[in-house]
């Protein structure tokens, strides 16, 4: 067994250290102990690695020997009612994993204008607040139809899911102990908000079945065909809140980080305003790949022997097997330490095949762990911030924003507000 890092404490573990700045503390372990060694933190085992054979076996493994799903479930089921995750038949690989996705991306357009119209002409938004609200602009248009974009359901949604938010549980890993002491009192309420909205915009499709856009929500109502009323509606809205919450957790923060960034690089914002998309996706992705705070898990199902650099080890199941992208995206190489777009080329890391194993640097995932909401994230990205930056002169309010140190999970919150100030351009 490699090294234990941290105190010993009974259940908490090294948790109280961990959780208060999770990159610094990763940092120092490493320093410490090497690029294998396990954590005991709130009655699990971390087994961690972050040496090039230790990240690529982590992806390597297969999803019946070592689960993604699985880690990712036992992490935010302290955030949420396990009644949300009873049922679910449209995970988010099965949605997008179709080429129909592209028939899809007008929604973005049409959602993106309706959020124009509600900024209207003049005044200052946060980056980070006003991207929360695009990103769910943007998810509820696309996968619960334009009537729950639409003003009559868009802010009573927008409220119930902030309060569902799965992310919190890595954001603020400590406000989870409220959730579970009230019994999740708070969000199932919630879910009861969105399960009652989707059912009102569902009723009105079946009376107006020659009208149906076929999008993904008639995709989701149609894989829940064989089940009764009142039960169908109920789990058509649980499919669409998962899928939103996963896609909440990265979207809005890769999308608030991509127009800071742009905003703070005026060649780049020319660039962008004079058609170049290709430019505005590789200041998406290394947007993603600076600011990436992602702890990827699997979970052992079975004994495993796990090869790492130093060795392999053999782990029992409920181990989970964890790096942390913040310790390696901006490390492994010194030319990735700063940001620079052309990092990129494409949606592929441009120094890719000098690294010591390509999965040392990650964005979306590898392999057959690459997120399969890329290209709809990427998509939304490029539509609203060409959006945003077609129709307004947008000036920063802020100077250099840091990623939120206390961060375990996700793609970063700044930490510190992010205004900007916007008009009309000409």
């Amino acid at each position: 067994m490699p090294p234990v890092a941290g105190p010993r404490l009974p259940w908490v573990g090294a948790a109280p250290g961990l959780l208060r700045d999770p990159t610094g503390w990763f940092t120092r372990q490493r320093a410490r102990h090497g690029d294998t060694f396990v954590v005991d933190a709130l009655a699990h085992r971390f087994f961690c690695v972050f040496g090039p054979v230790g990240v690529a076996s982590l992806y390597a493994v297969p999803e019946r020997e070592a689960s993604f799903g699985l880690a990712t479930y036992t992490m935010i089921r302290t955030k949420v009612p396990d009644e949300l995750f009873g049922d679910i038949r449209n995970p988010p690989h099965k949605l997008f994993g179709g080429q129909r996705v592209e028939g899809y991306l007008a929604n973005l357009e049409q959602a993106m204008a309706a959020e124009l119209d509600v900024l209207g002409e003049r005044g200052t938004f946060d980056a980070f607040g006003e991207c929360r609200r695009i990103g769910h602009r943007l998810g509820l248009a696309s996968w619960a139809g334009h009537e729950a974009a639409s003003p009559a359901h868009i802010e009573p949604l927008i409220d119930a899911l902030d309060r569902l938010d799965t992310s919190e549980s890595f954001v603020h890993p400590l406000r989870t102990v409220a959730t579970v002491a009230t019994g999740h009192a708070r969000e199932r309420r919630a879910m009861a908000e969105i399960e009652a909205i989707l059912a009102t915009v569902l009723a009105e499709r079946r009376r107006r079945p020659d009208a149906r856009p076929g999008d993904f929500l008639d995709q989701i109502d149609e894989s829940f065909a064989d089940v009764d009323q009142p039960r169908h509606d109920q789990l058509v809205a649980r499919d669409v809140i998962v899928l939103h919450l996963g896609s909440q957790s990265n979207l809005f923060a890769a999308l608030a980080w991509t127009l800071v960034n742009l905003l703070q690089d005026p060649d780049a914002l020319d660039a962008v305003r004079a058609g170049d998309d290709a430019l505005l996706d590789r200041f998406a992705y290394e947007s993603i790949r600076v600011a990436q705070r992602s702890i990827t898990m699997r979970q052992v199902l079975r004994p495993l022997t796990f090869t790492t650099d130093q060795g392999d080890f053999d782990l029992r199941p409920g181990t989970l097997i964890t790096t942390m992208l913040s310790t390696l995206n901006t490390t492994v190489d010194p030319r990735l330490a700063t940001f620079d777009a052309d990092h990129y080329d494409g949606r592929r890391l441009a120094l890719a095949d000098e690294l010591p194993a390509k999965e040392l640097v990650s964005t979306f995932g590898h392999g057959t762990h690459t997120c399969p909401a890329q290209r709809f994230s990427i998509s939304a990205i490029r539509t609203a911030v060409r959006a945003l930056v077609d129709r307004y002169d947008l000036v920063a309010g802020f100077d250099r924003p840091g990623p939120l140190t206390r961060q375990i999970g996700g793609v970063a919150r700044a930490d510190r507000p992010t205004p900007v100030h916007f008009r009309p351009r000409g």
